[in-house]
């Protein structure tokens, strides 16, 4: 009998095993947090308490004149304790910043530094000074605001199990308005 072996075969000796391309598949597919946009609407909603967890996205920030997009990896240790990943196109720009409580520090090399309050010369350093970050995380879990300048809106929901989880979120207010996906979430992927 004469198998078939694809061209990329000849350069591997793993690939040419008949059956490691299918195991390779199945060890990658295991690994990722599957998302279902529409299996599970009675699923419960995340809740708040819960530790360690990573969600990943893009959002867009617009003021009355500009429109600033970015990409996010979201990491919540504890109810207390974030690192806040934001970058542009490419990874280009990367800004780390972490929440201690209601301190914030700004990531420099292996350094912390207190974060300051920047001057609003772009459409993300005004939302960086004028969100709650204390509070932005509970958000995207999908729970509202309890009040205050700001209104939270979970447009979107999706099945992360066992919970469900927000894919798009809107924030409003101090003349901000942030549109969030949310296309990964990672549950005690810290630990």
């Amino acid at each position: 009998m004469i198998a078939n072996q694809s061209s990329l075969a000849q350069h591997s000796p793993l690939l040419s095993h008949p059956g490691a391309v299918l195991i390779l598949i199945i060890m990658l597919a295991s690994a990722c947090t599957t998302v279902d946009r529409d299996q599970s609407p009675d699923a419960p909603i995340v809740p708040t308490h819960l530790e360690a967890w990573e969600a990943r996205g893009k959002a867009a920030v617009t003021t009355s004149t500009e429109t600033e997009t970015l990409r996010f990896i979201w990491q919540r240790f504890d109810e207390e304790t974030e690192t806040i990943t934001l970058f542009g196109p490419l990874s280009m720009n990367r800004q780390i910043i972490k929440r201690r409580g209601k301190a914030l520090y700004q990531a420099d090399g292996s350094a912390l530094r207190p974060e300051a309050q920047t001057s609003e010369t772009s459409v993300l350093s005004a939302a960086l000074n004028r969100l709650p970050l204390e509070s932005v995380g509970t958000w995207l879990l999908g729970h509202g605001s309890s009040g205050g300048d700001w209104i939270v809106e979970v447009d979107e929901w999706q099945f992360t199990p066992p919970w469900r989880t927000p894919a798009r979120v809107t924030i409003r207010g101090s003349g901000i308005d942030i549109r969030v996906m949310i296309s990964q979430w990672g549950f005690n992927p810290l630990h």
